[in-house]
């Protein structure tokens, strides 16, 4: 995928703050409004630009609390699982892996509560066999 120095600037531009006007992209990179939309569209097109997010403070990020879940399933319902696992916005990533367990979960929530809740859940649904959970206290 060659991308040329303009859309390299822009690509540059939006991961400092995706959230900038067009019309400050536009003056940063000395073009029209309507380029820098036109080359937005076409690096999303291509598949270069899959989606715009937000940067957290870092305090609010150290108040979440996150937990790893490990996750037996039942033989050929890992397809299903995971459509209902991914369904809930409090997963933030799942893995298949290999070993005894069949995935490893990540989970974010903003107290505990919802985290014995959300564990709770997810022990009842059907494939599952056996979960363990361990909370994140540091990331390094």
């Amino acid at each position: 995928m060659d991308i040329d120095k303009r859309d390299q600037a822009l690509i540059a531009l939006l991961q400092k703050n995706s959230r900038t006007p067009i019309i400050e992209l536009a003056k940063a990179l000395s073009v029209s409004r309507t380029t820098v939309q036109n080359r937005i569209e076409t690096l999303q097109r291509r598949g270069i630009i899959k989606g715009f997010t937000i940067e957290f403070d870092p305090e609010y990020n150290l108040k979440l609390l996150k937990a790893q879940m490990l996750i037996n399933l039942t033989p050929g319902v890992s397809r299903t699982v995971i459509k209902q696992l991914q369904a809930k916005p409090q997963i933030t990533s799942i893995m298949s892996v290999s070993g005894i367990y069949d995935l490893i979960i990540e989970l974010t929530v903003e107290a505990s509560s919802q985290l014995d809740q959300l564990v709770d859940d997810i022990r009842e649904i059907n494939g599952i066999e056996k979960t363990i959970s361990c909370v994140v206290l540091s990331k390094y």
